[in-house]
């Protein structure tokens, strides 16, 4: 089978901002600084609403172990958010928030409901993302984040096991 390749008119080419002549990207100091500000606003705001949907997510847990018909739309919902804090924490610096945010949705994966060795897993995630938030814990080494990330893979691996976790 033959491809036709259409060519280029060139059309996106002209629509391009400043195609003639080029855009200046160098930043003066001023720009450096609003940015850097917005930035950092921002990444206090990521934070604070992140702290929000984990004090969420707490609560959810406890709803699902007070009534277990509500567990799978929790499950849902914790899965979701994990979602969400796996995407931004590593585009706000961090890295760790993606990290554990991904071990939790990797965990609820392939669940349909939520036993309560899976919900105790599910709180050990969230308690980690608490300290990572509280800590304000950018990067990804360190003392503390290596032992958080040996806590978390070992609450897991005995999860998947069926054996309960110490706690």
């Amino acid at each position: 089978m033959r491809r036709k390749i259409i060519p280029n008119r060139g059309d996106l080419k002209r629509k391009a901002v400043n195609y003639k002549t080029g855009m200046d990207i160098r930043l003066d100091d001023e720009l450096r600084q609003k940015m850097e500000a917005l930035v950092e606003n921002t990444s206090t705001q990521f934070l604070d609403e992140t702290v929000e949907t984990l004090k969420g997510l707490r609560e959810a847990l406890s709803r699902a172990a007070a009534d277990p018909s509500a567990r799978r739309e929790v499950l849902e919902h914790i899965r979701e958010e994990a979602f969400q804090i796996k995407g931004m924490g590593g585009v706000f610096g961090y890295p760790l928030l993606t990290e554990f945010a991904k071990s939790l949705h990797d965990f609820l994966k392939e669940l349909d409901d939520l036993d309560e060795l899976q919900q105790e897993i599910v709180s050990i995630h969230v308690d980690t993302l608490y300290v990572v938030v509280s800590h304000r814990i950018k990067g990804s080494g360190g003392a503390l984040e290596a032992q958080l990330r040996a806590s978390l893979k070992a609450a897991v691996d005995k999860a998947k096991s069926g054996v309960k976790p110490a706690g």
